[in-house]
């Protein structure tokens, strides 16, 4: 079973992708990118091959203005650990562009409803987003603030994700052991491709993560209709 971790840049920006497999004991992390467009992430995509895949993206919108319950609902939970969702609609700049590529990935044979089975060998294509799986996966008190602030803070914050990443997934179940995750880097550019990267592989993991488990340790968050987002639910 293969699982996709996508954290997708928006208007022209990277895009980390990672790629797991499972061999019926454990996952591996076998692929890991930095993409420069939309269209290098498809050519990553399988067809008819057995695939979850996460995307810290949204995948469905509906609403032309506004924000989504799903965004809404996850503000509410993980504001306070400085967590919240930024507002989506159809009005944004970047939502049609983001549409497109979930349009052609879809074309390939995902399905963007909720898994209703665990361990099943079916296609499913759903919204994550690593801040708060973050939050619920290594029982932190806030967010890492790896993304904004001051150079070394958000130095110090991304070295301790990537150590996170490397100690924490291989207590877990599935099991993920990650031995040459990608620097962090000194320069600000460099910490981006880093970051990029890593929240590609919690991505992956969390596609793992609901695959394995289901609803037993994860949330929906959200009106699946409407938009929904899958988290861990430790």
């Amino acid at each position: 079973m293969r699982f996709i971790g996508i954290d997708l840049g928006w208007l022209g920006k990277p895009t980390g992708l990672a790629h797991l497999e499972w061999n019926g004991r454990r996952l591996h992390l076998t692929d890991l990118h930095r993409l420069a467009s939309h269209q290098e992430v498809l050519e990553h995509v399988p067809s008819n091959q057995p695939t979850w895949i996460a995307i810290d993206a949204p995948v469905l919108i509906t609403n032309k203005s506004g924000t989504r319950n799903a965004d809404r609902i996850c503000t509410e939970i993980f504001a306070s650990q400085h967590a919240g969702c930024y507002p989506i609609n159809l009005g944004l700049p970047f939502a049609g562009k983001v549409l497109q590529l979930i349009h052609a990935i879809q074309a390939k044979g995902y399905s963007t409803e909720v898994p209703q089975q665990p361990q099943s060998q079916t296609s499913h294509l759903f919204e994550v987003y690593p801040h708060a799986a973050s939050i619920r996966l290594f029982n932190l008190p806030q967010i890492l603030k790896y993304k904004k602030g001051p150079k070394a803070t958000r130095l110090q914050a991304l070295t301790e994700y990537r150590q996170l990443l490397a100690t924490q997934l291989n207590t877990r179940r599935p099991n993920l052991t990650l031995k040459h995750l990608p620097p962090t880097g000194q320069t600000l550019t460099e910490m981006k491709a880093c970051e990029d990267q890593l929240d590609a592989v919690l991505c992956a993991y969390i596609a793992a993560h609901y695959w394995y488990w289901g609803a037993a340790r994860n949330n929906i968050l959200g009106h699946p209709p409407t938009g929904f987002i899958v988290n861990p639910s430790f």
